[in-house]
């Protein structure tokens, strides 16, 4: 008991560190924030964050790959198994509309580090860790499942691999939202029904005609 105690407060001083972090680079950007902003406004000490982190750049990283996972997750877990491919599909591009809009910071942040990566100064190590995240997400990518599953039951037929497709629906669906949810975006264009049905009308379209 008292260990898993212990354990708890771990992880919750983890989670602090994690959310202070993405709330702060959020607001200030990549390179601006110091171990010591991340410190005060989890309210811990620096001796905590290197039970967790080794690097600001680290807990950087974490944060991307955090979030990349609680989406794709998300997204995921909509699909129904009893529906063809082409209905799971719907339902998943639906749930991810729902959770850009509910989690608009999620998407922010994705597409802050993405602009950054290429420029910013990881380690070598940090930058292997972070390739091979994404050649695993590559290799058995959310959305393959159900496109298969499209593919099988002929709903989906588009001829592109099915590796093509998931990746062409990703860019185009993350693309779109993380324009959508700029704050600059969300005051001047605030994303409506109308706007999002006609993005999954479209990826639909693509998806599920072979002309």
């Amino acid at each position: 008991m008292n260990e898993n105690y212990h354990q708890q407060i771990r992880n919750k001083h983890r989670d602090d560190l994690i959310a202070a972090g993405k709330e702060l680079f959020l607001k200030h950007g990549l390179l601006q924030v110091k171990i010591k902003d991340v410190c005060s406004k989890a309210e811990l000490s620096r001796v905590t964050f290197y039970k967790h982190f080794q690097s600001l750049d680290e807990l950087l990283l974490t944060i991307q790959m955090q979030l990349v996972v609680n989406l794709t997750d998300h997204v995921s877990l909509s699909g129904n198994t009893g529906l063809n491919g082409r209905e799971q599909l719907e339902a998943m591009l639906h749930a991810w509309i729902s959770f850009a809009r509910n989690h608009p910071d999620h998407i922010r942040f994705i597409q802050l580090f993405d602009i950054n990566y290429e420029v910013y100064d990881f380690t070598p190590e940090l930058r292997e860790t972070y390739d091979r995240f994404n050649q695993i997400g590559k290799e058995n990518h959310f959305l393959l499942d159900v496109l298969n599953a499209g593919i099988a039951d002929d709903s989906i037929k588009n001829t592109s691999s099915p590796l093509q497709l998931a990746q062409f629906i990703f860019t185009v669906m993350m693309g779109a939202l993380q324009k959508m949810v700029t704050r600059r975006s969300v005051d001047l264009y605030p994303p409506n029904e109308q706007m999002t049905g006609q993005l999954v009308d479209m990826l639909l379209h693509y998806a599920c005609h072979d002309d």
